[in-house]
């Protein structure tokens, strides 16, 4: 699961964690430290006035035992006046803070403590009475009051006061205590907690940087120089992988890499059987070129025999025996004639299969191109400059097929002019027989037989008209052969930019980019039979071409 997960989220989850613990450690630090300050806070502003309040209520206590005293020894009225108020003043202050202490202690054993304080308190206020009273008329009975009751009852109630200072004392000590205790615990739990906090940011980091690295395939800075060599067009570069590695980036471009060789070792095999069989295509062309000017000649010959024919039928209603000579010699020249026309008709046949043959080899040149497209988009950006050579390729190779198609036209109309001016010379040679025979009746068919003359060469100015048609098209047809040529050794340079190793790197130097096309002379004789490309010596085919 966590092998699948995306970088972004690998790191999230990371550094959540740390966050998570981070702010934990922070949350339980910030309650244990309110904790102690709670406890603080109630020693300074509990623990502590009370027993500054217990000590305070025993100091007056002690006053007040010394003002009795005073009280009693007074000798005058006005010693006695001010030693009762002076008495006075104290017996308030201990009631003052013995309500103090009434409101502040919420203990039991405090509370237990406090009630039986009160009830001395109350017991000393009626002796105070007392001893004020007897302090006038009677001292001696005063002082024995003093000694017996008062004094027993004060030393109780200074020792409920004691053991309430020491209450008060020992319930501060253990709040300081716990606040220590909490101090202490709060410290070694947050050191607990930073441990753990490193210990899980440490395992993260370590499994954050296997899995990029698992991910990658090995360093950053490895990948990133085999993806700087490919993108350099080093394809013969060995790709190093972990043991075991079948689903990294680094496997991947190794896979890339190794049909990359293939791709560019088949197109560069392509593109120099495209060349040949273009330069094949230009040679064929010009010889047809060639070929079809000399038919053109020899059409304007058989046109000036004819017209020479033409004369000598007006000739004829003069002299028999001349008619009688020259329509044999007409009826051989109409005979070689036709043979001829019967030839032009077969040569022209052989010609749309040549152009057929031309359009197949233009439509395998489309599918190359497309197959060549197609892996250069899956190939992505490094794919770009070889798309757009498929695309020029496929471009010529839909106006080579635009051609071959024209070109296949014109020759079918050849075929079919041909053909009717065989028909022609054979009505003819018939009718310079029959004239022949019948040299008597020379005169009469003489204008029949002009007739016939001046539609032979009306047949045969046509037929010159689409010789030099079919010579223009074979010119336009080498010249798209050697454009062909041209584009299919640009293909070749394109492909020279990769670098391979092992078998594609020996094919692709063995045929290297071409300087130029090489075409036949135009003195070159047209080849008989089914046109062949001399791809490694082999007829060509459909098998000759490779499938992407």
């Amino acid at each position: 699961m966590f092998a699948n997960m995306r970088v972004v989220t690998r790191l999230g989850i990371g550094f959540g964690l740390m966050i998570l613990m981070l702010l934990g450690s922070s949350m339980f630090g910030l309650d244990r430290l309110r904790s102690v300050s709670d406890l603080s806070a109630r020693v300074m502003d509990v623990h502590y006035p009370l027993a500054s309040l217990s000590r305070d209520i025993i100091d007056a206590n002690d006053r007040t035992k010394v003002l009795v005293r005073d009280l009693v020894f007074a000798h005058t009225d006005v010693e006695l006046s001010r030693a009762l108020q002076t008495l006075n003043a104290g017996r308030a202050d201990v009631v003052k803070h013995i309500a103090q202490l009434n409101d502040a202690v919420q203990s039991a054993e405090g509370r237990r403590l406090l009630e039986l304080i009160t009830q001395n308190s109350h017991k000393l206020n009626a002796l105070y009475e007392q001893i004020t009273a007897l302090a006038q008329a009677d001292k001696d009975g005063a002082l024995a009051l003093i000694r017996g009751e008062y004094t027993t009852i004060q030393d109780l109630q200074t020792q409920h006061l004691l053991d309430l200072s020491r209450l008060i004392a020992t319930r501060m000590h253990a709040a300081n205590v716990e606040a220590q205790s909490t101090a202490q615990a709060t410290q070694q739990m947050l050191l607990y907690i930073a441990v753990a906090a490193i210990v899980v940011a440490v395992l993260t980091a370590w499994l954050i940087a296997r899995g990029l690295t698992r991910l990658l395939g090995g360093e950053p800075a490895y990948a990133a120089e085999i993806m700087n060599r490919i993108a350099a067009g080093d394809l013969g570069m060995e790709v190093q992988l972990r043991q075991n590695d079948s689903s990294s980036m680094l496997h991947a471009v190794k896979q890339m890499v190794a049909k990359l060789q293939l791709v560019v070792g088949e197109v560069n095999s392509s593109s120099e059987a495209l060349a040949s069989a273009s330069e094949e295509v230009s040679a064929t062309a010009q010889t047809l070129s060639q070929a079809s000017s000399e038919q053109a000649a020899g059409v304007e010959e058989t046109s000036a025999t004819i017209e020479q024919a033409n004369a000598s039928i007006t000739q004829n209603t003069e002299n028999a025996k001349l008619t009688d000579s020259m329509a044999a010699k007409a009826a051989r020249d109409a005979a070689e004639g036709g043979q001829a026309v019967k030839a032009t008709a077969t040569a022209m046949k052989q010609i749309a299969q040549k152009i057929s043959i031309i359009d197949d080899i233009a439509y395998q040149t489309n599918l190359l191109a497309l197959n060549a497209a197609i892996e250069a988009a899956r190939a992505g950006e490094h794919g770009k400059g070889f798309a757009v050579v498929a695309a020029e390729v496929r471009k010529l190779a839909e106006r080579s097929q635009v051609a071959a198609q024209e070109i296949s036209d014109v020759a079918t109309s050849s075929v079919q002019l041909s053909e009717r001016a065989g028909q022609l010379l054979d009505v003819m040679v018939p009718n310079i027989q029959k004239t022949s025979e019948l040299v008597q009746e020379i005169a009469a068919a003489s204008e029949e037989q002009s007739s016939g003359i001046g539609q032979i060469n009306l047949a045969m100015g046509q037929l010159s008209q689409a010789t030099q048609q079919n010579a223009s098209s074979s010119e336009e047809l080498a010249a798209t052969a050697e454009e062909m040529s041209a584009q299919a050794e640009q293909l070749q340079q394109a492909i020279a930019f990769f670098r391979l190793s092992g078998p594609a790197a020996t094919a692709l130097h063995a045929h290297p980019p071409r300087t130029g096309t090489t075409a036949k002379p135009k003195g070159a004789t047209l080849a008989r039979g089914p046109m062949v490309a001399r791809t490694s010596g082999k007829t060509l085919d459909e098998s000759d071409f490779v499938k992407f």
